[in-house]
Formats: C-alpha cells, sequence, structure tokens
C-alpha cells in the first residue's frame, strides 16, 4: 500500500525549519533509501528529498512541506 502525502500529517513549523536547514547538506539525501525501504519509487515521485532526522525518515513535496514517512523506533 502507498501512502499520499495527503495521509501524512505535516510537520510542527520548528520541525519543517530544523529539516529545511538539515536537508541544505547533499548529502543528507536519502530517498533511495526511502524508496528501498518502502520498497517503491513511484511513492517518491511526490517528493523532492527525503532525510534522516533523529530516528525518522521525512520526506519533503513540491510544496516545500515535509511529512514524517516511517520511524524506526
Amino acid at each position: 500500500m502507498v501512502m499520499k502525502n495527503n495521509q501524512l500529517e505535516r510537520v510542527s513549523d520548528e520541525l519543517q525549519k530544523t529539516l529545511d536547514l538539515e536537508a541544505k547538506n547533499p548529502s543528507a539525501n536519502r530517498k533511495d533509501e526511502v524508496a528501498n525501504l518502502l520498497n517503491s519509487q513511484r511513492f517518491l515521485d511526490d517528493y523532492d528529498a527525503c532525510i534522516w532526522w533523529n530516528g525518522c525518515y521525512y520526506c519533503k513535496d513540491e510544496s516545500n512541506n515535509w511529512y514524517c514517512i516511517k520511524c524506526t523506533f
């Protein structure tokens, strides 16, 4: 089952700022990792970037909104 970002809750404004700062590092992009984790490249077509932060994967859509995709705890 593939989730669309309208089924995910946007992160808080504070976390949004933190993730934007982290994503400025080109090596932070984990989009391929998330695709493998979810076994779905199609899911990631909706996102511009994905990063790992504090135990969770977050992805950013074309509207610059971040969503928590999966946490490991």
